[in-house]
């Protein structure tokens, strides 16, 4: 057993190794306090995201359940959708349930038969209806703001204001939704559903898509399977 003398002059003689005894604790503790902060801070960061979408989500339906509405103001428009789709569209739970195209409501909405578009002020329901409209195709914010013969900076302030989102986010919140619906209720493949949201690569798409709705295209089509069956 080494004499305390001789532990005072080896302290002496090697200073580094004194000072990396003292420090490697609180530096460990540090690290590990770090990771742990960031690491809460990142998963408040998506439980947020998360509830945004499914905030945006819902204030979708609201919104296709106003156009499918509009469609149906012109007499004997409602009878000419239902025939066309070969199914009713229906309001459930506050929010519109798609039982057919969205499309035969912007149809009907764009001829001559309905009561034509919503007014300017209503930079939500214009919006969501032009991305529709455009839906297998890449859209941009810029892209939407042209369609619409709006600035970007007044579509941006429009859809903050009455949607609390961004054109970026309304633009992939439709494909996703749409998306969604074709897995589920038309029984699409993902490749034929990529392409009719806008998505060339197959693989990108489904990537958005778990990124979006947590659960793959293949694995949604999957677990609702098994709940029919």
């Amino acid at each position: 057993m080494p004499a305390l003398g001789d532990e005072k002059v080896n302290q002496v003689m090697n200073p580094g190794a004194a000072l990396s005894g003292d420090w490697l604790v609180p530096t460990v503790i540090t690290v590990v306090l770090i990771i742990g902060v960031v690491a809460v801070v990142v998963a408040l960061r998506e439980r947020h995201h998360h509830r945004r979408r499914e905030e945006l989500q819902a204030q979708l339906a609201d919104l296709e359940g106003i156009l499918v509405r509009l469609s149906g103001n012109a007499p004997g428009v409602s009878a000419q959708a239902d025939s066309e789709t070969g199914s009713e569209s229906s309001i459930t739970d506050g929010g519109f349930a798609p039982r057919g195209p969205l499309s035969t409501a912007i149809s009907i909405i764009r001829s001559d038969l309905g009561p034509g578009l919503p007014g300017p002020d209503r930079v939500d329901l214009r919006a969501t209806l032009f991305v529709y409209e455009e839906l297998d195709q890449p859209l941009t914010p810029t892209d939407l703001a042209d369609g619409l013969n709006l600035s970007l900076r007044s579509l941006q302030r429009g859809l903050s204001t009455s949607l609390g989102c961004t054109p970026r986010e309304l633009i992939l919140a439709v494909k996703m939704r749409e998306a969604k619906r074709m897995l589920l209720e038309d029984e699409c493949r993902v490749q034929e559903a990529a392409r009719a949201v806008g998505f060339d690569d197959p693989f990108h798409f489904s990537r958005r898509f778990k990124t979006y709705y947590e659960m793959s295209p293949s694995d949604m089509q999957a677990r609702r399977s098994r709940s029919v069956a």
